[in-house]
């Protein structure tokens, strides 16, 4: 099953690479993979979906990380607003 995990990062050389090994390590595909600047100064957001049913152990591992700062699973009842600007609207369906 596919899940779609946001995670918040600090913006330094090799975190993307850093995020993306640890899933690949596990043996989990990436569907999809997005990379924004944050509103927060330093700060990218990751958007990933990845074909796995264990997220929480996914999610737990991404936070172990050094420069994650937050990790987040999207149900699929929540959607992103994206804006040419790179700035999203966060909205409930």
């Amino acid at each position: 099953m596919t899940r779609t995990l946001v995670a918040l990062v600090r913006d330094h050389p090799a975190v993307l690479n850093r995020t993306v090994s640890l899933i690949r390590r596990r043996g989990y595909n990436i569907d999809r993979l997005l990379v924004v600047r944050s509103d927060q100064p330093g700060m990218s957001r990751v958007t990933m979906a990845v074909d796995t049913d264990n997220v929480s152990h996914v999610m737990e591992q991404l936070r172990r990380l050094i420069d994650v700062v937050a990790v987040n699973e999207v149900s699929e009842h929540q959607s992103y607003h994206w804006q040419a600007d790179g700035a999203d609207d966060h909205v409930e369906d």
